[in-house]
């Protein structure tokens, strides 16, 4: 019997002098990213011209850990407000029909994970898969120019086993990158959604031009802004319709507030969508 017991530590004592290893950790790092994982865990690079996608399992639990990280770099505002809705909400809607969810999470279930020495922003949707309840989550982030998205889903029975490993993951992940100038270090603060309009508290109606109504000009508008800290819009930028109707919604977009937004108890900077309705009568 001791001989058998003896078996699995002599194993595990293996692995932990295996290359790559140490402390029961094996360390991976490829093209400026890095991060940490339990050495019982298989990872496979999945990885592409586009993206790195690595995968993280052990055998015999239904946990996953998946981290998705974009090679070309965030560095304007445009393709921040763009990355939401071609990157982030086919990954969240994807996951929400595969645990069987009618829908995706709204805005206002928003959560949030220490990742990196910052913070993640994401979703925790609870569903089933393969008939057993299923918890999964989605979290996105920009670290060194690059965005991230860092999805964890385990049946609930695997969560003692996959706790630990997607916590290791959270506490090393790294991202290299070049110096950034002062203009792409203040899109790692802002925090990115989509229509917000039902979370200002104060939001002026536009007046209808008379220009716009001799041109027929209607239509939904759409603005794209940045609300700081204190829930002051400090960026508002008209993406679509006549440009008398462009200029009208700017202008009440920037004199509209909101509540300041608080995640992982840090008021954040947060990106959105404001839409404007006008209707000819």
């Amino acid at each position: 019997m001791k001989r058998l017991l003896l078996i699995p530590v002599l194993i595990l004592a293996a692995l932990a002098r295996m290359p790559g290893a140490q402390g029961g950790f094996y360390h991976f790092e490829k093209d400026g990213l890095s991060f940490d994982y339990p050495v019982a865990w298989t990872l496979a690079d999945n990885s592409n011209a586009q993206l790195q996608a690595l995968m993280l399992s052990r055998r015999g639990s239904s946990a996953a850990i998946t981290v998705y990280a974009q090679r070309e770099p965030i560095t304007t505002e445009a393709q921040l407000f763009d990355s939401y809705p071609a990157v982030t909400a086919p990954y969240v809607e994807k996951i929400a029909h595969s645990l069987g969810l009618k829908k995706p999470p709204g805005q206002d279930e928003t959560q949030c994970t220490p990742a990196g020495g910052g913070f993640a922003v994401g979703y925790r949707m609870a569903g089933k898969l393969g008939g057993e309840p299923t918890t999964a989550e989605v979290y996105r982030v920009v670290f060194g120019q690059r965005l991230l998205h860092l999805v964890y889903v385990r049946n609930d029975k695997d969560e003692w086993e996959g706790a630990p490993a997607w916590k290791t993951l959270l506490d090393t992940l790294k991202v290299e990158s070049a110096a950034l100038s002062p203009e792409a270090a203040k899109l790692q603060d802002i925090v990115v959604g989509g229509i917000i309009n039902k979370q200002a508290v104060k939001k002026p109606m536009p007046p209808y031009p008379a220009e716009a109504k001799f041109r027929r000009a209607k239509g939904t508008i759409y603005v794209r802004v940045v609300v700081d800290e204190e829930g002051n819009v400090i960026v508002a930028h008209a993406v679509n319709g006549h440009v008398s109707l462009r200029e009208v919604s700017e202008e009440v977009a920037r004199r509209a507030k909101f509540s300041p937004t608080l995640l992982c108890g840090k008021p954040v900077k947060v990106a959105g969508v404001i839409t404007y309705n006008f209707v000819l009568k």
